[in-house]
């Protein structure tokens, strides 16, 4: 069962996608901080064409550090006629998990 109840079932109630190939429905955004899930959110997954906007600056910054193509991936997603489910990026620090990736 997940960590929040109202996570759970959402999760239990929300209808699976039958085609594999559909489009993705959410932007997900994970982030655990000192071992502890403290952000898990679900926004529309056009959320993502504005992604340098969505995430906060201090973790672009830390993504461009690690030469993560965060620039060239936003701009893809702007331009992109469809957005399909898959990892967008993941960042690891000594305190901080963060994953973002469209479902």
């Amino acid at each position: 069962m997940a960590t929040c109840p109202y996570t759970w079932v959402r999760n239990l109630l929300r209808p699976r996608q039958s085609d594999p190939g559909a489009p993705a429905q959410h932007l997900m955004v994970r982030v655990v901080r000192d071992g502890e899930e403290r952000v898990r959110v679900a926004l529309p997954a056009r959320s993502a064409r504005w992604l340098l906007e969505v995430i906060p600056p201090d973790v672009v910054r830390r993504i461009r550090e690690e030469e993560i193509p965060i620039d060239s991936m936003a701009e893809l997603l702007q331009r992109g006629d469809a957005l399909y489910p898959g990892e967008l990026f993941a960042l690891r620090d000594a305190n901080r998990d963060v994953a973002v990736w469209l479902e």
